[in-house]
C-alpha cells in the first residue's frame, strides 16, 4: 500500500473549474470533503444535468436488474472494465450533452415497459386482495350489506398489513378484533366489532395504517359472487400481460445492456467528479481543495505550481482514521488490481493480496485450461479409435 500525505491547493474561486480539470488527471487524488456551503456556479449547472440523466438511466438499470459491476470472469476474458477517463471541464459538459442526447433512444422504450409492468403488478395485487377478502366473506357467511354503523354497534372488515396487526391491537385494546389470514401472507383481513362510541377512534387508527373499510371497487359487480368471478378473470388477464411484458424486457435487456451501462458509467463519471469539487472549502473569493496523495508523488506540486500548493504529513487523528487505500504495485501486478477490487478493496492496515493473485491466477488458470485441452485431446483420440475399430479403450 502507498504511504499517503495531504495535498492542499489554495486558489481564486474563479479558477475552480480549472483545478477540476487538473486534478481529474490524477487517479491517485482522493479529495477530503469540505463543510463549505459556497458553491461554484459553473460546476453546479453541469452537475445538475449530470445528476438528472444519471438518475434516469440508473432507475432503468435497477428496473431491468442489470448488474452495475462487471463480473470477474468478464473482466478477465472480455476485458470489459470501465475506467474513469481524464476529463477537462468542457469535456465533461460535452459528455453530459452527449449522454442526454443518446439516453432517450436507449432508455425510453424499457422505461415505458417497466411502467406497464409495475401497473400490471399493482392490478394483480389489488384483485388478489379483493378475491381473498371475498373468500373470507364467503367462508364466514358474512352479509356485507350488514356491515357499517348500526344503532349500538359498529362492525366492518379491514384489509391491513400483517406486520401492523400487533400495533393495531395495542392501540385498540378495548375493541374486539378477529384476524383472518390471506394467502398473500403480507396482508390479513380484520373484522372489527366495537361500540359506536369508538367509531371515530377506530377509523382514525385504521387510516394511520393506510387501511379503509372493505368495499368492492367501483367498476366491479357489487354482488360478492360476481365480484369474485370478475377478480379471478382480471388476475388471469393481468398475469398474462405481465408475463408478456417481462419477456419483452428480457429480450430488450440483452440488446441494450452494453449501451445502457456505457451511458450509466459516463454519467456517473461526470457526476462523481463534479460532486467531488462542487463545494471546495475557503472563503467567498478563494477556494481551498484538500486531498490525500501518495508520499512519493512530486508531480502534485509541479502540476499545481501556478497556485499556492502545500504537501504535509497526515497528523489530524480524524484524517488518519479516514485514510483511503491506494495500491502501489509494479506494472505487471497492477493488471490484476481489478480482480482485487471486484472482491473488495482491503482496508487500511490490511495486506494487499494483488501480488499473490498475480502469481497464482495465471498458474491456476493455466493448469485448469491445460487439463481441459488434455481432456479434449484424449476424448477426440478415443472417439477416433472407437469409430475405426468399434472398440473403446
Amino acid at each position: 500500500m502507498a504511504e499517503l500525505k495531504i495535498g492542499t491547493v489554495i486558489l481564486p474561486r474563479s479558477d475552480t473549474p480549472q483545478i477540476v480539470s487538473t486534478l481529474t488527471e490524477f487517479d491517485w487524488f482522493h479529495k477530503i470533503d469540505s463543510t463549505s456551503e459556497t458553491v461554484t456556479p459553473e460546476i453546479d449547472d453541469i452537475l445538475l444535468r449530470a445528476q438528472q440523466v444519471f438518475q434516469e438511466v440508473d432507475e432503468v438499470i435497477k428496473g431491468l436488474g442489470i448488474p452495475r459491476e462487471v463480473g470477474m470472469m468478464e473482466i478477465l476474458f472480455k476485458g470489459t472494465v470501465f475506467k474513469k477517463q481524464n476529463q477537462e471541464i468542457d469535456e465533461l459538459e460535452k459528455m453530459i450533452d452527449d449522454v442526454m442526447k443518446k439516453a432517450p433512444g436507449i432508455i425510453d422504450a424499457p422505461a415505458k415497459l417497466l411502467k406497464e409492468q409495475e401497473g400490471y403488478k399493482k392490478e394483480i395485487s389489488d384483485f388478489t386482495t379483493l378475491k381473498e377478502a371475498l373468500e373470507v366473506v364467503k367462508k364466514l357467511n358474512i352479509d356485507l350489506t350488514g356491515f357499517g354503523l348500526m344503532k349500538q354497534f359498529y362492525t366492518n372488515l379491514f384489509i391491513v398489513q400483517t406486520k401492523d396487526i400487533d400495533e393495531i391491537r395495542r392501540t385498540l385494546d378495548n375493541v374486539t378484533i378477529n384476524q383472518h389470514d390471506l394467502n398473500t401472507k403480507e396482508e390479513s383481513a380484520l373484522i372489527v366489532i366495537a361500540d359506536v362510541a369508538n367509531l371515530e377512534k377506530i377509523l382514525k387508527v385504521m387510516r394511520s395504517f393506510n387501511a379503509n373499510p372493505f368495499s368492492i371497487p367501483e367498476g366491479v359487480e357489487q354482488v360478492p359472487t360476481k365480484a369474485y368471478a370478475t377478480a379471478e378473470l382480471k388476475i388471469k388477464e393481468f398475469e398474462e400481460k405481465h408475463k408478456k411484458v417481462t419477456k419483452e424486457l428480457a429480450k430488450m435487456t440483452s440488446k441494450i445492456r452494453g449501451d445502457i451501462l456505457t451511458l450509466h458509467e459516463r454519467a456517473q463519471v461526470a457526476k462523481d467528479i463534479l460532486e467531488l469539487l462542487r463545494k471546495p472549502g475557503g472563503t467567498k473569493n478563494f477556494a481551498v481543495v484538500q486531498g490525500y496523495i501518495p508520499k512519493k508523488m512530486e508531480k502534485f506540486k509541479d502540476t499545481t505550481g501556478k497556485w499556492m500548493s502545500i504537501v504535509e504529513d497526515v497528523s489530524d487523528p480524524e484524517l488518519v482514521k479516514k485514510k483511503p487505500t491506494l495500491f502501489d504495485n509494479k506494472i505487471f501486478v497492477r493488471t490484476f488490481e481489478v480482480i482485487t477490487q471486484s472482491q473488495g478493496i482491503p482496508k487500511r492496515g490490511e495486506s494487499d493480496p494483488t501480488p499473490m493473485i498475480a502469481l497464482m491466477w495465471p498458474i491456476f488458470y493455466g493448469l485448469m485450461f491445460a487439463d481441459v485441452g488434455h481432456g479434449l485431446l484424449l476424448m477426440g483420440l478415443g472417439s477416433l479409435q472407437t469409430e475405426r475399430t468399434g472398440k473403446s479403450f
